[in-house]
């Protein structure tokens, strides 16, 4: 099925794109909740109260994973409220640097792409260098 970007936001494909990204906000959500509540239990109580490096070196590597786990999961969440913000505002499906249209397959792949294919891969070009 072929898609009109960019999408009406009152139109049945928002519709569908809005309810994909607000479950995996939800979900998300849940994930930091949890990494935060797993974080909670203290693992540096292991290291304060263990004379093994080993112990004290794992909860750091733990504390470190729970961080990260977190900081991915906020970007991701930040990134649902802007492709909802674009969606309410009739810019979803169009690039933020060119304003042509986002492939649908990439669209598929990733709901809340900002750029094309294009535009990516000069940003992860320049990235790299």
């Amino acid at each position: 099925m072929s898609t009109t970007y960019p999408l009406d936001p009152a139109g049945p494909a928002a519709a569908h794109v809005r309810a994909a990204l607000t479950e995996r906000q939800g979900k998300l959500r849940a994930e930091v909740e949890a990494t935060r509540a797993r974080g909670a239990s203290d693992p540096l109580r292991v290291a304060r109260e263990s004379t093994d490096r080993g112990e004290e070196a794992g909860a750091e590597v733990e504390i470190g994973i729970n961080d990260a786990e977190v900081a991915r999961d906020v970007a991701e969440l930040r990134a649902i409220g802007e492709a909802l913000a674009r969606l309410d505002a009739g810019k979803y499906g169009e690039c933020v640097d060119c304003e042509e249209l986002i492939d649908e397959r990439r669209l598929a792949a990733e709901l809340f792409a900002v750029r094309c294919t294009a535009c990516q891969g000069r940003l992860e070009l320049a990235r790299r260098r």
